[in-house]
This record gives C-alpha cells, sequence and structure tokens, in this order.
C-alpha cells in the first residue's frame, strides 16, 4: 500500500468553494486506484483555501495523470434528497508519492454538478508506447464531453460559427464572467444611470440646442484624451489623426490612383497641395490616402425615439505633406457621385465642412462597432476559444497561451467576413497591403507591430508561430486597440456619432449650426450609448494585462523562461512607448503592455 500526500489549491473567485464530495483517482502504466475521497469534517473546499489530506492506494506503476472527481453532497433526511448544484473552481492538485519529488497538476477550472475531470502533470511527457492509448482513451473522453459542451451555432449566413447556447446562464462557468466581475458591471452601470436619471437625461427624447449641454453628462468620468478632444475635435489635425491612433485605425490605406467613383479634379485640391505639385504628382508620389466606407452602401438604417435615422457611405481624401500632420483634404458622402453628391473642401463654409467630417466620423462609428470591434475582435476571438475548448485537451501547450439598425449591423457584419483574409488579420502583412508603413506618427502600427514580433529562433516553425501570434494578437492587443479608447473618444459625441437623424447634405450653403444640431442623436439616446462605451472601454474590477500569468498552467523550467522574457520584453515596450507619450500632445495609450488586457474580456 503507497501512501501518497495531496494538496488541493481553491480558486480565490466569488463561489469558489464547494460543500460537494471531492476524491482523486491515479491512473498509471498498471493500472487505476479507485476513487480515493478527500472529505472531512465541514466544508473542506472553501475560497482561496489549501487544504492537505494524506490518502492510501495499491501501486499503480508510473503516475500517468489524475482523475478528479466531483460528487453532489446529500442532505441527512429520511429520503436523502441531494443539495442543489454546488460550482467549484479548482486552482490545481499537488501530489507528494512515496518516492520521487512532488508532483503538481495545474487545473484552473471550474466544476459543476457530478463530474470527472482529467488532469496531467505539469511538466510530464508521453510514457511508453504501452501507455500511449490509455492516455488517448482519456484524452478522446475529454474532447468528446467538451465538444457537447460548446455546440457550434451560425447566427446568419456569413457570420462566423459562435457557441449555440440561448443564455450566458448556459454556459460553462469556466468561460463566462465571475461572480465578482459581473457585481463590479453591475454596481459600475448602475451608479451611471442613477446619475444620469437624476439629471433627468434618461428620458428626454428632444434634441440638443447647444453643444456646451453635452458637459453635463461626463460628472460620471473625464479623461485627458476626452478633455483634448472637447477642445480641438473641430480642428482637421485631429480628424485625420484618428485615422491613425483613434478607435479604428485599420481604413487608411495609401491611395495611387482616385477610384472612378470619386472624381476629385487637379482643380478642386490645388489650393492645398502647395505651389509646384498637382494631384496626380502626389497620387504618384505616394502622399495620398484614402478611407473609404464602401461596406455602409445600401446597408438599412433603424430608428431611434421612433425618428427615422440616415447612413452613409463616405470616401475621404487625405494627404500627407512632408514635415507635416495629416490632413483632410476632400469628401463625398456617398458611393454615387453627381449633382446631388458634392464633393466637399476644407475651403468651403465651415459649418459645410465640419458636417461632412461628422457623416464621416458617423460611418466610422458604424464600422468600428459592427465590423472591427465586434466582428474582428469578439467573434473571431470567439471562433478561435471555442475550437480551442472543443479540439485540444486541457494540459495542450496551445491551451495553456491563451446608427444602423439591427439588420443592418448584422449585414455589415456578414459583408466585411465575405472580404476578410487571412493577412488582414496579420498586422505586418495588413500594414504593407494599405501601403502605409512609413506613414508618419501611425502609433498604432507602430505599437503594433512591438508586440507582434516573436523570436527568430522559432523561424523553422513559421507557419505555426504566424498562426498563432495573429490569434494571440487578435484576442489581447487587436481588442485593446479598438475598445480601450471607446469612451475617450465618444463621450464628447459629435466627435464620434453613432447615429445621424437627418439625411446627408446634397448641395453645398446647406449647413448651418441649427441643422447641425438636429442632425445629432438626441439628449437620451446620446446617453444610453455614451454609458454603454463607458462600461466597455474600462475592465471592470479584474484587469490582467498581457503578459500577465496568475494560473501556473506551465511548471516546467523551459517555459518560465519563456514567460520570464516575455515579460522582459513588455516592459522594455512600455518604457519605450512611455517615453513617446511624454513628447506627444495627444498620447497614444491603447497598446502600452500593462493597458492590454490578456484576452477579450469585456
Amino acid at each position: 500500500m503507497a501512501v501518497y500526500g495531496v494538496r488541493i489549491i481553491t480558486g480565490g473567485f466569488l463561489g469558489a468553494g464547494t460543500w460537494d464530495h471531492i476524491s482523486i483517482s491515479l491512473v498509471g502504466s498498471e493500472g487505476k486506484s479507485p476513487p480515493l475521497h478527500l472529505d472531512t469534517c465541514g466544508k473542506d473546499f472553501s475560497r482561496g483555501a489549501e487544504e492537505e489530506f494524506t490518502v492510501c492506494s495499491e501501486p499503480v506503476g508510473s503516475l500517468l495523470f489524475l482523475q478528479l472527481h466531483k460528487a453532489p453532497l446529500w442532505l441527512p433526511t429520511p429520503l436523502p434528497l441531494p443539495l442543489p448544484p454546488d460550482a467549484w473552481f479548482c486552482s490545481s492538485v499537488h501530489l507528494i508519492p512515496p518516492e520521487g519529488p512532488p508532483l503538481n497538476f495545474p487545473c484552473y477550472q471550474w466544476l459543476e454538478g457530478a463530474c470527472t475531470l482529467v488532469l496531467r502533470e505539469g511538466t510530464a511527457k508521453l510514457a511508453s508506447s504501452d501507455t500511449v492509448p490509455l492516455l488517448l482513451e482519456q484524452r478522446r473522453g475529454e474532447l468528446q464531453k467538451r465538444q457537447g459542451t460548446y455546440r457550434w451555432k451560425t447566427y446568419a449566413p456569413g457570420w462566423p460559427h459562435c457557441v449555440d447556447v440561448e443564455a450566458v446562464e448556459e454556459l460553462s462557468p469556466d468561460v463566462h464572467y465571475s461572480l465578482g466581475k459581473s457585481i463590479s458591471f453591475f454596481l459600475k452601470a448602475s451608479s451611471a444611470f442613477i446619475k444620469l436619471k437624476m439629471k433627468g437625461l434618461l428620458n428626454d427624447a428632444s434634441p440638443w440646442k447647444d453643444l456646451k449641454d453635452l458637459r453635463q453628462i461626463f460628472s460620471i468620468q473625464k479623461t485627458p484624451v476626452y478633455e483634448y478632444v472637447v477642445e480641438h475635435w473641430k480642428e482637421d489635425e485631429l480628424f485625420a489623426s484618428q485615422f491613425l491612433n483613434g478607435l479604428n485605425p485599420i481604413l487608411i490605406q495609401r491611395c495611387r490612383q482616385l477610384p472612378p467613383h470619386f472624381p476629385v479634379t487637379d482643380a478642386m485640391v490645388a489650393p492645398f497641395l502647395g505651389r509646384g505639385t498637382s494631384l496626380d504628382a502626389e497620387l504618384k508620389r505616394g502622399t495620398m490616402f484614402l478611407v473609404d466606407y464602401k461596406l455602409l452602401d445600401g446597408i438599412p438604417a433603424g430608428q431611434i425615439n421612433g425618428k427615422q435615422q440616415y447612413v452613409a457611405a463616405p470616401l475621404c481624401l487625405l494627404q500627407q505633406p512632408p514635415g507635416r500632420p495629416l490632413r483632410p483634404i476632400a469628401i463625398q458622402l456617398s458611393q454615387t457621385p453627381g449633382p446631388d453628391s458634392p464633393i466637399f473642401l476644407p475651403s468651403d463654409s465651415e459649418w459645410d465642412w465640419l458636417t461632412a467630417k461628422t457623416w464621416v466620423r458617423s460611418a466610422e462609428f458604424a464600422i468600428h462597432e459592427a465590423v472591427s470591434h465586434l466582428g474582428r475582435a469578439h467573434l473571431l476571438p470567439e471562433v478561435f476559444s471555442i475550437a480551442t475548448l472543443r479540439q485540444l485537451p486541457l494540459c495542450h501547450p496551445l491551451y495553456k497561451s491563451t446608427a444602423v439598425g439591427v439588420s443592418g449591423f448584422t449585414e455589415l457584419v456578414r459583408r466585411d467576413l465575405e472580404q476578410l483574409t487571412y493577412s488582414t488579420l496579420c498586422l505586418p502583412e495588413d500594414v504593407r497591403a494599405r501601403g502605409v508603413s512609413n506613414l508618419p506618427g501611425y502609433h498604432y502600427r507602430d505599437d503594433g507591430l512591438k508586440i507582434w514580433g516573436v523570436p527568430p529562433s522559432l523561424e523553422s516553425r513559421a507557419a505555426l508561430i504566424r498562426y498563432l501570434t495573429m490569434v494571440i494578437f487578435t484576442c489581447s492587443a487587436q481588442h485593446a486597440a479598438f475598445s480601450a479608447g471607446q469612451f475617450d473618444f465618444s463621450a464628447w459625441m459629435p466627435n464620434f456619432p453613432p447615429s445621424m437623424q437627418l439625411p446627408p447634405p446634397t448641395a453645398k450653403g446647406l449647413a448651418g449650426p441649427e441643422s447641425f444640431l438636429a442632425s445629432l442623436p438626441d439628449i437620451n439616446a446620446t446617453c444610453d450609448i455614451i454609458i454603454v462605451l463607458w462600461l466597455l472601454s474600462k475592465e471592470p474590477g479584474d484587469l490582467r494585462s498581457l503578459g500577465c500569468f496568475p494560473d501556473a498552467h506551465f511548471t516546467e523550467e523551459a517555459p518560465r523562461r519563456s514567460q520570464e522574457a516575455f515579460a522582459a520584453r513588455l516592459a522594455e515596450i512600455s518604457r519605450q512607448i512611455q517615453e513617446r507619450n511624454a513628447r506627444l500632445p495627444l498620447p497614444y495609450t491603447y497598446l502600452d503592455p500593462p493597458n492590454i488586457e490578456n484576452s477579450v474580456a469585456i
């Protein structure tokens, strides 16, 4: 009979402890032990506790893996009844065998109801060939169970596969918010809604009468970027810089030839290009850039407060003068040129030009929220995550690393996924394809490429590394770039309007302060969207930064050294970014590693 010491560590989350019966089975090259019970009197597995037990077992040979069993507790009545399901979060199981070094079995999972979980020792290699079938059989059972739990569902033609559940409660607790995080989120949202409710803003469906009234909303939070946007939102320089370092820095591309449906002439833009040059010359020189919102063409608009909303599909031409900031020089608000679709220029009246830029910003909102943020930074990572959960065992190294209406929103996601390519998701290739490798002041590109980099010693596995880097970048840094600044840039609503209540102007000279205000969302609609974006831009309570590994899945020396090297590299990148930001009037902080959540966690 062999005597083993067992130490169980329960997670520190709210609700992590359990009253249920816990036992283990030892599976080795010569057999398997029966369940070895770990219960004593009272509640053993309390939140955050480390508890030690002693168990005895017949020899099982070389230990292959450990089975962790959980069974409901029964009430001691004349007719015994099980207590309600009591989930348990096990961080790890440590085993001290009669001979040899201690063994560590990382877990970091919730166990619900009656279940059995197979755990592999953190440093274990596959045993001899005669034990492989047994190990594979255990893995096969684990994967079959997980594939049944995480079923695929396609919501609409062209959308990515998503998990087939109707409510969050149906998901495993491993893949939805913890109780503590949910409470933090609820309290934060309630606080914001109560403050605006007391001001009478949430029920006010009237238009804004003065832009200064917008400041009533923002006692909930102000940021340096918000204050900068309030001060400079009308300026061309801030308008253009947001294509580089705003919420959606992936649309701008170098323009060598204007599309035929954007008939900008040399006469229109000559005053802005400088003496001795022409539009054709600047196009050939590579100083012209285009942002095209063609995905929005024909997208149906919804209604808010019973009022019809409007969507435009603009084109915006920008120039990068030598030694000067990027600037807009022409805007067309539709994909169909003609008398009813004028090309707006910086030389037009103040309100004509501002209205044209605001329509571009509204189109930016729609593309950002539906395509970049939801589609590429949430739905695609969901596919990666569910595929990992379904296809890889827990011990696998890759598993350890890891103003339109509803119909219009759906159509936007579908259109983008039809044109999305693998290369688009790989930042270095996307930057080259858009021709923006040398565009000055593009901090999203510069910071993103630093985080993307991988050690050259792994080049022999280039294809795998490219794919895994894309997944990790998409699920961490890319999401941070799209999400973290939502409140900063949208809190001053005219800079990033979620909808427009008047149709795009069909002629110049029609815009003025009254029509501009009438175009913007109503007071209650403005408050609703800003509160949502405020909540979605800040991690509610338990941010885990990129490079932070609180769950010790890796116990081997080599990957731990890699983690340390990765953390050191991220610290150096952070230092470089902070030094650069100290010199900028508008710092770009969203890809500073401490600010990057290591997953799509909000």
